[in-house]
């Protein structure tokens, strides 16, 4: 016994003298609970982990089978569908290719139920008649060999693949968009485009036929279909139901190319998307005949290693984590992956042709995570009551203080919510604990204000100073030892729009030129005509938005003396003086429907008739056009030619905005900070680093001409060498001293949330202030704030007074502009809402 209470003695004489009095004063009760509670809970939570990590590692192989499996099965489809046709038309080339022949096959097997082919074409290489059937419906039609030229694809442009082909092989194109005229509307312009898949193979000839080209295609929305039939109820995997969870596969091309993805039951047969295969994806959007088709950057490195196994004949499967945890419940998904082969040769391994993705986001393993906590939780829940009721209310007693102070340092989830804790218990523990905590709990907060103090000083500072821009004055040196050194700027917009605008140049065509206001569409023209041929020759520039029709018709056509009273002589108007040379039309869709038949008569004959003269003058002139509109939807109004369009779109250009080029804000605050400088006679002018960042992250509505404008105003308005942020006045910001410039009130405020509608609304006495309305846009507001939607036909009979379209068109885009309505809607069906909070 005296050796016991020795060692007892020992252990305790180690421990703190509080700690010694406080143990002294627990009973068995308490020393129980304080030995056997927390390694049974530790246990308990042990043991959960364990078993969740387990069935978790299970679940995920689980998955990846599955979704291993669904890939690999869209994959199979593919092939087969591909070898179905591959199949198809080699039995085709064993027939007779007269066309009565040809198109019975193909109509017995539509009625048959079997694959709906899209074209089947014979081409002879010498001789023969030539045979090109189409389904349009339910029926084939034959296009005659005279409409081949009339087609924006001459099929014997195919014939050129015959030094490719072997006998017996059979070679797949790429999605080619074809077109042909609507069924039942062989005189019209009204054509049908189509994405198809073609086959080719060698037709060897036979007596009646001789030697060629034989392909069939099928549109590529069947091989769409497929995907969205495997991702739907209706595929044949579809074992159990599936919770309503983002998967999706998308199909990519032998170049990397992702041309369609899975859809939604009912979707149109033309109706590609690519939205959820972009996603995470930075890249190129569109490509000649696929405006949807995306390639995404190099840097993508998952997405093209994937790439490369896929052309080295392999499959795969990644766990890639997501990347925007807010937006989903799943921290990774699934990213599986198998390529589709085409067997070209019979007698060589097939080759690659295309690959499938699928995407899976699976919340099985967050739903098995959460049931196996609330079993672990419930489980120790338990066990806790049962120790508890084993050792009576004492040990509840001693724990309840505890974790209530646990509980209340859990809830500081951030650190601008941490307080200090007040807690309803007393005892030494606790209250030593609870002043421990709240004493770090200050020092952190002091510390916290300390750092912030700090830490904006610095970013002040930071932002005063000179920003260096000795790279962007490098870049302006090499951009004008360039070919087009007038048009500053790099990357991949910028390198596009030259190398098209060098192309523009060699071919002596007319050019549309298309973008915002501010963009340099003037300047992309003058670009073309100083490198084309025509360079020596005059360019003559005219503004259709800046004058009235008949003063258009006589800048444009020119007049003899004593055309109409005030013409006392002969004056040549722009289409003679830029004979031999270039005639840019700035603003074309201001041009009215009799400006725009002259035109259109003008450029389709080369001739041009002065006002009151009788005789036509030809001349030689190379029109370029630019716009800042959408014409396409001008035309849907009928406010613009539909062949003048295409008479001037022969090429087209657009000039990118700034926002989508924010890369070269620095480069262009540069060049034009040196132009300022000469303008307000200063020297050593620079950018601080705030004032460089506001460019950078400023939305340029304007464009170009708004960023020369700002440069130029901060230039002159600058106070020192380096302009400040402060210095640089953007339209969407309040000035803080006079002088300033601002934009009006109901654009520069910002929103405030949108509350629910009365039922009865105010209609305002008068316009909104500050707005720069003009008197027809200041009378009819109030209506409109009280209809809250309106359409152009119904905004000009509010007017009245037999308001023309296109300025009821420009006032509506008015204001649009100035944040007072939102444009929606496409075609007939556009309308302007009034944005919520107006």
């Amino acid at each position: 016994m005296a050796e016991t209470r020795f060692d007892d003695q020992t252990a305790q004489g180690r421990l703190h003298p509080r700690v010694r009095l406080f143990l002294g004063r627990l009973g068995i009760r308490g020393k129980l609970l304080l030995a056997l509670l927390p390694p049974i809970i530790l246990i308990l939570m042990v043991s959960g982990y364990t078993s969740y990590k387990v069935s978790e590692e299970y679940i995920d192989i689980a998955l990846e089978r599955t979704v291993r499996v669904h890939t690999l099965a869209i994959a199979h489809e593919l092939e087969q569908r591909l070898e179905q046709c591959r199949e198809d038309l080699l039995f085709l080339a064993l027939g007779d290719m007269r066309a009565q022949n040809l198109r019975s096959l193909l109509e017995r097997r539509l009625r048959s139920g079997g694959s709906p082919y899209h074209e089947l074409c014979y081409l002879p290489a010498g001789g023969g008649r030539p045979v090109l059937l189409v389904r349009q419906g339910d029926s084939i039609a034959e296009i005659p060999v005279s409409e081949f030229g009339k087609l924006p694809r001459n099929p014997f442009e195919e014939l050129k693949r015959l030094d490719r082909l072997k006998p017996g092989t059979v070679l797949p194109s790429d999605i080619t968009e074809v077109v042909y005229p609507e069924p039942g509307f062989p005189a019209s312009n009204r054509y049908a485009r189509s994405h198809v898949i073609r086959f080719y193979t060698l037709f060897p000839g036979d007596g009646d036929s001789p030697p060629g080209l034989l392909f069939l295609s099928i549109k590529a929305s069947e091989l769409r279909d497929i995907l969205s039939w495997y991702n739907s109820s209706e595929s044949p995997l579809w074992a159990f139901p599936r919770s309503d969870e983002l998967r999706f596969s998308y199909f990519l091309d032998a170049e990397g190319w992702i041309l369609f993805q899975s859809e939604q039951p009912g979707v149109g047969d033309e109706e590609f998307s690519t939205y959820l295969a972009r996603e995470n994806f930075a890249g190129t959007l569109g490509r000649k005949g696929h405006e949807v088709a995306f390639r995404p950057n190099e840097n993508h490195l998952r997405y093209w290693d994937a790439f490369a196994e896929l052309k080295a004949g392999k499959n795969g499967l990644r766990m890639v984590p997501e990347e925007h945890v807010g937006n989903s419940v799943v921290d990774s998904f699934y990213f599986s992956y198998a390529p589709v082969r085409f067997q070209i040769d019979p007698n060589a391994p097939p080759v690659f042709y295309g690959g499938v993705t699928f995407v899976d986001r699976s919340q099985l393993p967050v739903v098995a995570g959460y049931k196996n906590r609330d079993v672990t939780l419930l489980v120790t829940i338990v066990a806790i009551l049962l120790i508890s009721f084993l050792i009576f209310w004492f040990g509840r007693i001693l724990t309840k203080p505890i974790r209530a102070l646990a509980g209340s340092v859990n809830s500081m989830s951030t650190l601008e919510d941490m307080e200090e804790i007040h807690l309803p218990y007393s005892g030494f523990d606790i209250n030593t604990l609870q002043n421990s905590i709240n004493s770090i709990i200050k020092r952190v907060k002091r510390q916290m204000v300390e750092l912030k103090a700090k830490d904006e000083e610095i970013l002040n500072v930071n932002k005063r100073e000179r920003a260096s821009l000795k790279r962007e004055q490098e870049t302006l040196a090499e951009v004008e030892l360039s070919r087009i050194p007038e048009i500053i700027g790099t990357g991949l917009a910028i390198s596009d729009m030259k190398v098209n605008i060098l192309k523009a140049a060699q071919a002596d065509v007319d050019v549309l030129v298309s973008g915002e206001t501010g963009t340099g569409k003037q300047l992309v023209a003058e670009a073309i005509h100083n490198h084309s041929g025509r360079s020596q020759k005059p360019f003559i520039s005219i503004n259709c938005g800046a004058l009235d029709e008949n003063l258009l018709l006589d800048a444009l056509f020119g007049h003899v003396k004593g055309a109409f009273s005030e013409a006392k002589e002969d004056r040549n108007g722009a289409f003679v003086e830029a004979n031999q040379g270039t005639l840019f039309l700035d603003e074309i869709q201001s041009a009215s429907a009799k400006v725009q038949q002259s035109l259109l008569r003008a450029i389709a004959s080369r001739k041009i008739k002065p006002l009151g003269s009788d005789k036509e003058v030809e001349v030689d002139v190379r029109i370029i056009a630019a716009t800042n509109v959408d014409i396409p939807s001008l035309i849907e109004q009928k406010l613009f030619r539909e062949d003048l369009y295409y008479r001037l779109k022969v090429l087209s250009i657009a000039t990118p905005a700034l926002r989508d080029q924010r890369e070269n804000i620095p480069l262009l605050a540069v060049y034009y900070l040196n132009q300022a400088q000469a303008l307000a006679g200063r020297e050593n002018l620079g950018l601080s680093r705030g004032a460089l960042a506001k460019l950078v992250n400023y939305g340029w509505p304007g464009n170009v001409r708004e960023l020369v404008n700002c440069i130029t105003r901060a230039a002159v308005m600058a106070e020192t060498d380096v302009i400040q942020p402060e210095e640089i006045r953007l339209e969407n910001e309040h000035p803080r001293e006079e002088g300033a410039f601002s934009m009006p009130a109901a654009v520069a405020a910002p929103q405030a949330p949108a509350s629910p509608e009365p039922r009865h609304r105010e209609v305002p006495a008068e316009a909104p202030q500050n707005t720069q309305l003009n008197a027809r846009q200041k009378a009819i507001w109030p209506v409109i704030q009280q209809r809250r939607t309106v359409t152009r036909k119904e905004y000009q009979e509010l007017v009245g007074e037999s308001l023309p379209a296109r300025t009821a068109i420009y006032d509506l885009h008015d204001f649009v502009k100035r944040g007072l309505l939102v444009k929606q809607g496409k075609g007939p069906s556009t309308h302007y809402s009034v944005v919520a909070g107006k």
